[in-house]
């Protein structure tokens, strides 16, 4: 059995939705949730296993969904005490004999200096920890921390932005580059992981991937113009402009998409949609589905001043041995170039 908590969340949303196109393997994945949204709902119709967690610092309730799970598919997601839920989530999966951990974690894990992102390095730490004080036990749950760079798909959120106002703001300089991962080479790492050469579940991780830490990025470094002559490229529309703005104006925009009426509808439309996917296709690398809460803007927030403070994230190209030919941000913007096309 799989286990993927967070499954409310937009990573373990994700991950479930492409895991799930293996028809054979939804009876083998269960999924936790606090939440029971449209896409939940649909997971059960179709036959995935979905329990709701009321309290993760609940014992009890953490060691019945780990009840015959064998490997476990870790995000950090997006709640207040995530870091807690994680570390529970972890104690309980060593008691109950889960045999393995894929933990996606981010590239700047390890900035003290930026806590939202430090987050998922104390995930990293307790993990490690743990493997160390089982030095003397036969049988030790093994991990794999995966580190992402930022994902393409957040940049639907900024649609409406350049829909209203023919300009992407960021909190980053023109010159900056980041290194954008898709979606869908994400799930393709996690696919790598857990499952054999055949599709079936693995009932832990293999000997080559324990212990290792791989850093997964997009194909190139690409700084904000770079990014507009492709949005220009895709869309036909030339006059669009880069704006570097303050954290606070990005937290802004951020905060108040909920009140958009055009970012509404579409939030309504994805969830109807997502209530009624057949889990067949990749439709998930269309969707926002949440209006992000205050812990995702904050995170947004450090990746952009970590990436400033550390003169841009680099390619690393360990997507590789996941991903025969992982996406570009020009495939993004082609794929999504009516969402970025102004309207009027």
């Amino acid at each position: 059995m799989l286990l993927i908590p967070f499954a409310d969340d937009y990573l373990g949303y994700c991950i479930t939705s492409h895991l799930s196109q293996i028809k054979p393997l939804r009876s083998e994945i269960r999924v936790l949730y606090s939440t029971k949204t449209p896409w939940i709902q649909n997971f059960e119709s179709k036959g995935i296993e979905a329990r709701a967690i009321v309290d993760y610092a609940h014992p009890h309730q953490l060691s019945q969904a780990m009840r015959n799970v064998d490997q476990l598919i870790l995000t950090l997601g997006s709640h207040s005490e995530r870091v807690l839920q994680c570390q529970k989530i972890c104690k309980v999966a060593l008691k109950s004999g889960v045999k393995s951990i894929v933990f996606l974690s981010h590239q700047g894990a390890q900035s003290e200096s930026h806590s939202l992102l430090y987050d998922y390095g104390l995930i990293e730490n307790f993990l490690i920890q743990q493997q160390e004080e089982q030095e003397q036990e036969e049988e030790k749950m093994s991990w794999t921390i995966v580190r992402l760079d930022w994902i393409q798909q957040y940049f639907h959120l900024w649609a409406f932005q350049v829909d209203q106002t023919r300009i992407m703001a960021l909190p980053l300089s023109s010159d900056t580059e980041i290194c954008p991962i898709d979606i869908t080479d994400v799930c393709l790492a996690v696919e790598k992981l857990v499952l054999d050469s055949d599709q079936k579940l693995l009932l832990r991780l293999g000997e080559d991937h324990v212990g290792q830490v791989y850093t997964c990025t997009g194909p190139e470094s690409l700084t904000s113009k770079g990014m507009m002559q492709m949005m220009s490229n895709a869309t036909s529309y030339q006059s669009f402009k880069y704006l570097m703005v303050r954290a606070m104006d990005t937290e802004f925009y951020l905060n108040n998409l909920g009140r958009d009426v055009w970012f509404d509808a579409r939030i309504k439309s994805e969830k109807n949609q997502a209530y009624h996917d057949l889990l067949e296709t990749s439709s998930y690398r269309t969707k926002i589905l949440v209006v992000p809460n205050d812990v995702q803007v904050r995170t947004f927030l450090d990746y952009f001043d970590w990436v400033l403070k550390t003169s841009s994230s680099i390619p690393v190209d360990h997507i590789r041995l996941f991903s025969q030919s992982p996406k570009t941000m020009q495939d993004f913007f082609h794929e999504n170039a009516v969402d970025f096309k102004p309207k009027v």
